[in-house]
């Protein structure tokens, strides 16, 4: 590993950028309501796999949701009553497939373990592609997957192991950087490359990149930016700014000045966006900051001001409030300025995510819209699935 000169203070910030699953963050009081009146309006009908799978995307909504907005503990609470709900579906129906749609409240609560700390205790929520690999027993809770079901479930949804793949080296990788120990995580990455399909590689090669940049080794980040086989646009974009990062940290400046102001006109000109927006206003916001260390101004201002414009059309709300900020400090005396302030005064104050509020106010937990979709949940979860399933 060779190590770079580089000051204490020369880091940039950096995470993932080719994790194409995000969603975009609307509003929590709407995406409460909606959710709420989703899972009431098929409370009275007859239960069937497709229907069961519709509640269960409800209910995994819904547990993100209340993580969102700051109640970590309440959305535990969702995640395990959908898990026993599913358990006494599949008990009183005799169907077991209904079991294929507990892996991602199982999942959930090892993400929530990553949140507040407990990196080592989630992983064992991200292995079950180890259980479907292997025909062994998994344990989700309250839930048993035997053996013999692990067929079962992937004839019902045949891209569940490309799905377990995923999660078993992506969210594995985040919680070890997360954790704040570039070293594990490269050992890691290197036990995962061993035995993770190719199509997975991309994840692995990030994270390598983002532990040695945050762990002051830009020459070894710039080798595995090389080494990146990107596979879409978006993952393009997503090495080109780990390059810039690290050209930057690296202190050649004029490159990594022509490197961001060349993506800053691509992404400011052209749709490429619009496959997978939650995951370009992510690189949005990266590029805006880079451009900013790197006292590109005018392009970067262009960048945040190509954000607010996104975000209008697809908000994500706590990202809209880093466009404006972004906006702010950029050009304080713009024409448009009064309104990016009366803008940020209103998410600093109506906001109910939790990343936000804790910009300008304190994290409001019991909002009725929140509240509404947690009883709203366990109800569905206490009352559904006592009748065998029909066709």
């Amino acid at each position: 590993m060779n190590q770079s000169t580089v000051r204490p203070g020369d880091s940039v910030a950096v995470d993932f950028m080719t994790d194409c699953d995000r969603l975009l963050r609307a509003p929590l009081d709407k995406w409460a309501n909606d959710l709420r009146c989703n899972l009431e309006s098929i409370s009275g009908e007859k239960w069937n796999r497709t229907r069961v799978g519709s509640a269960s995307a409800y209910m995994n909504l819904a547990a993100l949701v209340v993580a969102n907005s700051g109640d970590l503990v309440a959305a535990e609470r969702l995640c395990y009553a959908q898990l026993n709900w599913l358990t006494r579906l599949a008990s009183e129906s005799g169907d077991v497939t209904v079991l294929g749609n507990a892996m991602q409240p199982w999942i959930n609560l090892g993400r929530l373990r990553v949140l507040v700390g407990n990196a080592e205790d989630a992983l064992s929520h991200f292995r079950l592609v180890e259980n479907l690999r292997d025909e062994q027993t998994a344990q989700l809770g309250p839930c048993c997957i035997r053996p013999g079901m692990w067929q079962l479930l992937v004839a019902a949804e045949p891209d569940l192991p490309n799905v377990l793949w995923n999660v078993f080296v992506l969210e594995q990788l985040k919680a070890y950087l997360r954790s704040g120990n570039p070293g594990r995580t490269l050992s890691a990455a290197t036990a995962l490359r061993d035995v993770a399909p190719p199509r997975t590689h991309r994840y692995i090669v990030e994270a390598e990149i983002i532990a040695f940049l945050r762990s002051g080794h830009a020459d070894d980040a710039l080798q595995k930016v090389a080494q990146a086989r990107p596979e879409t646009t978006s993952d393009e974009i997503a090495f080109l700014l780990h390059q810039i990062a690290a050209v930057t940290v690296l202190g050649r400046y004029g490159q990594a000045r022509r490197l961001a102001v060349g993506l800053a006109a691509f992404v400011t000109q052209s749709d490429a966006g619009s496959g997978e927006p939650a995951n370009f206003l992510r690189q949005l916001k990266q590029l805006g900051l880079l451009l900013e260390r790197l006292e590109e101004s005018r392009y970067a201002l262009a960048v945040y001001l190509q954000g607010t414009s996104k975000c209008h059309e697809q908000l994500d709300e706590p990202l809209y409030l880093d466009f404006i900020e972004g906006a702010l400090r950029l050009a304080p005396e713009h024409p448009c300025a009064r309104d990016w302030r009366s803008a940020r005064d209103s998410l600093l104050t109506g906001s109910l995510y939790a990343e936000v509020r804790r910009r300008g106010a304190v994290p409001a937990l019991d909002q009725p819209s929140i509240r509404g979709l947690i009883v709203s949940v366990q109800a569905a979860a206490e009352s559904l699935g006592v009748h065998t399933l029909v066709e």
